[in-house]
Order: structure tokens, then sequence, then C-alpha cells
């Protein structure tokens, strides 16, 4: 139960939407496992989402709010976006992904909201000059961006000039638990597909976009195929590159092998049946999928990109290998799928590094220190100007 005393810090946590993603997940980890007693969680979500996500984030707040943004209704949405912050008397604005960061502190400066925070959750290399520009005006009243790895907070200090005081890397995390209790069993899953319980099994999760690289993936499935005839390789997932995977997955002549079922809520089931967990990204930040799959003590098949390489250490918990080198990747499947008891290895240790550095509990600890800390500075001030 929600503590009653007076003296809690009230959030406002911002996200443009509640869908299965990754940087969702992480905001649904934050709050689930939030100190309640020092701190009053209150969620702001754009537009509608997933239904069962938005059933799981009321468990864990104060009050659920959803704006119903829409573009044409911006001169309408901003100002009652506005009353909002200033009415509810927030201590903290802790907003997620582009759209929140960007509206929301804008808003929340006009509502006098006094700590303002994002969470940094990827490299946004798209953004151009003007977005960059609003960026750097943004940073002057921005408190603190937590980055989710070092590579992003690179990233924020060369291309948007945010003073390195002002960041700090907390890293993605996870709640092993669920990943270590799967219920259906490999033969459950296997039959699921119409596949043999024997045939090897590669698993990767992830939306359907061009940062992952899933064309690429099928092309290593074709490699993989010649040594592996009957390799299985399951994309969990949906997003706007649907169709392009699809269409490699018919040129390169997998169509036995490759399958895209579209977004499943079975991911610790998927993971648990899986020989080897792949991720082919091309960019990325940290991977909540492939925290998941390391609390799951899954054999790691990767590239460098983003913030992979700071999770796992190549030859110790992973393969590693460049991106978008399709046989490379399939070579160090291959590896994997080829000597179990060097896989199984792989996987222990992959596991052991989520408890000692990305469980989501003590990663949540992090960011409540950052709260307080930065609740207690303006309060601090707020007593000197009295």
């Amino acid at each position: 139960m929600a503590g009653e005393g007076p003296h809690r810090i009230k959030i406002c946590v911002m996200l443009p939407r509640l869908r299965i993603g990754g940087a969702e997940m992480q905001v649904l980890g934050l709050l689930a496992n939030i100190d309640r007693l020092r701190f009053e969680p209150h969620l702001c979500v754009f537009t509608r989402g997933d239904a069962k996500m938005e059933e799981a984030a009321r468990r864990n707040v104060e009050s659920f709010t959803c704006l119903d943004f829409r573009w044409r209704k911006l001169p309408v949405v901003f100002p009652r976006l506005v009353r909002y912050l200033k009415r509810e008397r927030f201590d903290i604005l802790h907003a997620h992904l582009a759209m929140a960061d960007s509206f929301g502190r804008i808003a929340a400066r006009f509502a006098g909201v006094p700590v303002l925070m994002t969470t940094e959750h990827g490299k946004h290399l798209w953004k151009g000059r003007l977005y960059l520009m609003m960026e750097r005006i943004l940073a002057r009243s921005t408190d603190m961006r937590i980055c989710v790895s070092d590579d992003i907070a690179r990233i924020r200090v060369n291309r948007e000039s945010t003073p390195d005081e002002k960041l700090v890397v907390i890293p993605n995390s996870v709640d092993p638990a669920p990943f270590r209790g799967a219920v259906k069993g490999r033969a459950t899953v296997m039959a699921e597909f119409g596949w043999d319980v024997e045939d090897p099994l590669v698993v990767t999760v992830g939306r359907l976009v061009v940062a992952k690289a899933y064309p690429s993936l099928v092309e290593t499935v074709s490699f993989l195929k010649e040594e592996f005839p009957s390799v299985r390789c399951l994309i969990a997932g949906d997003g706007p590159c649907r169709e392009e995977i699809e269409e490699a997955v018919e040129r390169y002549g997998v169509s036995g092998n490759v399958t895209v079922p579209g977004a499943r809520r079975d991911i610790p089931d998927l993971l648990s049946a899986c020989d080897v967990f792949v991720l082919s990204s091309i960019r990325e930040g940290l991977p909540v999928s492939l925290l998941e799959a390391m609390a799951s003590g899954c054999a790691i098949a990767a590239t460098t990109a983003g913030g992979i390489s700071e999770a796992v250490r190549d030859g110790e918990s992973a393969l590693l290998v460049p991106p978008d080198e399709p046989r490379a990747l399939a070579g160090a499947i291959g590896r994997l799928l080829g000597n179990r008891e060097f896989a199984a290895r792989f996987g222990e240790n992959a596991s052991r590094v989520i408890d000692e550095r990305y469980n989501a509990a003590a990663v949540t600890r992090k960011i409540e220190d950052i709260y307080t800390r930065l609740a207690a500075a303006v309060r601090g001030e707020d007593d000197r100007s009295a």
C-alpha cells in the first residue's frame, strides 16, 4: 500500500504512450520497484497504447493520465498539459522518449515544475539541426539526463553539448525472476511452431525496425543453414519493417527456417527454449531484450553495436562480431550451437552479470537517489530565498 506521509516526493513520469518496447518496459520496472513510502509516482502518456501494459502501470501509480494527443490538436493539448502539471504541483518531471522529452520539458517549465529529468534510451542520431538547437536550449533548464549506456552519454556531450555534470549513466535493468521461471518448456514451444524438439533454435526479440537489421539476420540464417540445415530462427516482435523482413526470407530461401510471429507475451518461455539468443543490430542503446536473454541464462551471439559490448564481454558472456557482417554472425552462432558445454558456460556468466549489475531493484535505488538529491537541492534553494 502507498504511504500517506506528507513528505513524499511527487513525480510525473511521462511517455508518448505505453507499448511493448524496451523504454516502456523500463518505465514499468521503475514504477514497480519505486519506494512508495518516499515517492509518489504519477504516469502521464500522450496517447493510448497497449491495454495490458496500461493496466500494469495503473497498479503502481497514484494516477494515470492520457492527454489524447493529436498534432492537429496541439494548440489545445499543450495548454492542457501545462495546466495538468501546474495543478498537480509535481516536484519532478521524469520524461522518456523524444516527444515526451521535448513537449514535456517545455510544458513543465511553463508550469513551474522545479526539477526536470529525462532518460535517454537511444542515440537519436536522426535529430537534425533545428532539433539539436532545441535540445541545447532545453539542456539549460534540464537538471539531469540519465543515459542507459556510455555510448549514449558521449553522443549527448558531443552532438548536443550537454554538460558532463548534467549526465549520469544508469543502465537499463530487468527483474530476473520471470526469466528464471518459464512454464511452457522447450517441447511445447517447438510444437507450437511445428518444429522437432531437436531442431536448433535461435531467437531474437525486438521491434521490427531498421536499427535491428533483421534482413541481415535472415541472410545470417542462410549461411547458418549450410552447417545446420534444420536450424529455426524466431524473430519475435512487430513494427514497420515486417514486410522487408518477409521479402528477405523469400529472397534468401529460408522460409522453412525463419518465422516472424509478431509481438509475443511469452518471451521468458521463448528464451528458455532457445539454444542461442541473437542480436543483429547496427544501432542500439542498451537493449532490454539482451538483458532478458542474459537473465534467462541464454548463450548469446550479437554485434558490438551501441551498449551491447558494455553489458556482455566477448569470449566470456557472449560472442560478439562487428555490425552488418552476417557471415561472421553465422560463425558465432554456429560455434555456440556446435558446443553445448561452451554455450552453457557463457549463459551462466551472463546470468551472473545480471545479478551483479542490471537487477531492476538495484537500478531503481540509483534513480531514487537522484530524485532525492535533486529535490533536496531545490528545497535548499527555496529555504535560502525565504
